[in-house]
């Protein structure tokens, strides 16, 4: 499966520019015979939203969606969304769409509230980590904060998944020698994931301005078992392909044996007796 990998920088507030750009890109991606396009975090809005969250959020009957529907025939799309399922309540979503139908929602889980950000104040959490079929491939969303917990993709490896998308909508902060320190840490936890979870993992950050704030880009993919073998450009708009195939995810899971090995009913039993110690 051919993939390609979008990092820019969203209009704030602005949905009709967004997905222009975003349409753009589609259309781009289809003529180089790409299967799945994937954009940042938030990327059809900006991220601070505030109270404009209410004036441009998306619903399931808006023609944005119905657009994307259309859009999806030919290409698979994954893109975030700010998404009013109900009235009133929304949610930061990341959207898998395929063959004109919206098939995947994952509602991001872990909302930061502390300094810069305020997600807790607009956003609903969601409450699920949840494999799909991306073609012949298991695939799993973690949307920014939630790839710090590791708990949370180690659901989706006992899901058996063999794509694991990151989306984000990450600052740059903490510099070091070797760099930013936020940067960093996305990359460390990457090749964690990949090395011992078994996944193909693509880590993609926006890039640009809001508010004051810088994004700092740095988006990757490291390959089922391997490390980062593809990264776009730090802080600038960049976009990267890259190709994932069953068999490199079979070859990195004979390599050792943990998923053979692993227990669960035993961390499940365990968690209940810290939980209810």
């Amino acid at each position: 499966m051919k993939v390609r990998a979008i990092q820019f920088s969203p209009v704030l507030g602005d949905i009709s520019k967004n997905l222009i750009f975003h349409k753009r890109k589609i259309e781009e991606a289809k003529k180089d015979k790409i299967d799945l396009i994937i954009f940042p975090e938030l990327s059809i809005s900006g991220y601070y939203l505030k109270d404009i969250v209410y004036d441009i959020s998306l619903k399931p009957e808006d023609e944005t969606i119905s657009e994307f529907k259309k859009l999806s025939r030919n290409i698979d799309i994954i893109l975030g969304v700010p998404f009013e399922e109900e009235p009133g309540i929304i949610y930061n979503s990341a959207l898998y769409f395929s063959k004109e139908e919206l098939i995947h929602n994952h509602r991001k889980v872990q909302l930061p509230n502390f300094g810069m950000f305020e997600e807790k104040m607009i956003f609903k959490s969601g409450n699920l980590f949840k494999s799909f079929k991306i073609k012949n491939f298991t695939a799993g969303i973690l949307i920014c904060r939630e790839i710090l917990f590791p708990i949370n993709a180690y659901l989706y490896y006992l899901q058996n998944v063999d794509l694991m998308i990151a989306l984000s909508n990450s600052p740059y902060r903490g510099m070091r020698k070797e760099g930013f320190s936020s940067l960093k840490l996305w990359e460390r936890l990457g090749e964690v994931y990949s090395i011992n979870y078994y996944q193909n993992y693509v880590f993609l950050n926006r890039s640009g301005f809001e508010d004051g704030v810088g994004f700092g880009g740095g988006s990757f993919f490291a390959s089922s078992g391997e490390e980062i073998g593809i990264k776009a450009k730090y802080f600038e708009e960049d976009m990267f392909d890259f190709e994932i195939n069953e068999e490199n995810v079979r070859r990195s899971r004979i390599t050792s044996n943990y998923l053979r090995d692993e227990k669960p009913e035993l961390v499940l039993k365990e968690l209940n007796r810290i939980l209810h110690a």
